[in-house]
């Protein structure tokens, strides 16, 4: 295959069959080889991070200086950033480069074939994504399963409305709505497949009642410190499965009604040592992702982020909702202690000491180890199998 052959779907698909992403001869395999990425992102921002923070470089497929190297990023494996700080990219960089918050993007496709593959998907079900993003998910879901049966919600009505256009460019025709994906669209209800493509801190309890009995629901459940995804199946009003073995990550869902969060504790705290290494929660590696999802299932709805105080001490500092914080130091005293601090109604830290005693006890398992029950009303993640006393509850909202 020469490089220019490469850079097209069917060069997509065939790199994705050589990886494994995609078996050969699919109905999967043959929607990535005649669904066009490139109609969905004609302009993206390449990143990398450096030490200000990740910075943003605009490449665009109509500039024909930008051409070939567009194309070399579309048609890969490649995360493609389309909207920085609730703006589209060309709106966001007006000067070509730039600084912010990604907030839209084309997924990797191997996640998405990956995710896809898991939904069993077939021709005449009824499917519902949320996070409409650039549209080429829906593509993919309207040409396996037809676009009048496809649905997708996005919180972005500029990303709608692009959406929108790139999709009808390859003659397909799913329903894009803006909205917020947590309400999912009881409009086109029941949905026999619910995706999301956005990462939420529970499974929202709309989607469970529009899920027809038996219909699967693909979320990455996940907090400010770790998740990961999880293939549920509905019956009798509750929604029920394990994580997937793969580990995946999403940006957090917007919703137009932002969660309340009250302000830190106000407090010096109680101070004392930890063995723990941070690092086992915060870190790099599979290991290190086993034991964000744990500490997350531990403080249910506790932020996690690096920080460094102003002695210039480096510091793993935790905050909850309830203005319940801690502070762990990086660095080790001669003994292989962390030096702690926290305050609050909940000692966080202390949370995380007891889940990890636990998880160490019982051989340190990945999130692939874990499952959900999940009602309208309650929902938690459990250890084993879903009647194992080993439970972390999900913080969903109150009703109304």
């Amino acid at each position: 295959m020469t490089a220019e052959q490469e850079r097209t779907p069917a060069g997509l698909a065939a790199a994705l069959i050589d990886a494994g992403e995609l078996a050969a001869g699919t109905r999967l395999a043959d929607a990535f080889a005649a669904v066009d990425r490139g109609a969905f992102v004609p302009v993206f921002a390449a990143f990398e991070h450096t030490g200000q923070g990740v910075r943003y470089r605009l490449i665009d497929g109509a500039d024909p200086a930008q051409r070939a190297e567009w194309a070399r990023y579309v048609y890969a494996d490649e995360t493609l950033i389309i909207e920085i700080g609730g703006q589209p990219v060309r709106r966001a960089l007006p000067g070509g480069t730039g600084t912010g918050q990604w907030t839209s993007s084309s997924t990797m496709p191997s996640l998405m074939a990956r995710h896809l593959a898991a939904l069993d998907l077939h021709e005449g079900l009824r499917v519902l994504e949320i996070g409409v993003g650039s549209g080429y998910n829906a593509a993919l879901l309207s040409h396996l399963v037809g676009g009048d049966r496809v649905t997708s919600v996005d919180i972005s009505p500029a990303l709608v409305d692009a959406a929108r256009s790139a999709v009808a460019s390859q003659g397909l025709h799913p329903v894009l709505v803006a909205g917020d994906g947590h309400l999912g669209h009881p409009e086109r209800e029941p949905f026999d497949r619910i995706i999301a493509t956005a990462a939420f801190s529970h499974v929202p309890p709309a989607w469970i009642g529009q899920a027809a009995p038996g219909g699967i629901i693909l979320v990455n459940l996940a907090g400010a410190t770790g998740g990961a995804v999880v293939r549920l199946e509905v019956k009798d009003g509750t929604a029920q499965g394990r994580f997937l073995p793969q580990w995946a990550g999403f940006m957090a869902a917007r919703s137009a009604v932002p969660a309340r969060r009250a302000g830190a504790v106000e407090d010096d705290g109680d101070q004392g040592w930890t063995a723990l290494d941070p690092g086992t929660v915060h870190g790099a590696g599979p290991q290190a992702a086993a034991g964000a999802f744990l500490a997350q299932l531990a403080t249910t709805d506790a932020s996690t982020v690096l920080t460094t105080a102003a002695d210039g001490t480096a510091l793993l500092a935790l905050e909850g909702a309830d203005g319940s914080w801690a502070e762990v130091e990086l660095e080790a005293d001669p003994r292989g202690r962390h030096r702690v601090a926290q305050a609050g109604p909940r000692r966080l830290w202390d949370l995380v000491e007891q889940a990890c005693t636990w998880w160490e006890r019982v051989g340190c398992p990945d999130w692939s180890a874990f499952g959900v029950t999940a009602t309208a009303g309650e929902q938690w993640v459990w250890h084993a199998s879903p009647d194992s006393p080993d439970r972390w509850p999900l913080p969903v909202p109150a009703a109304g």
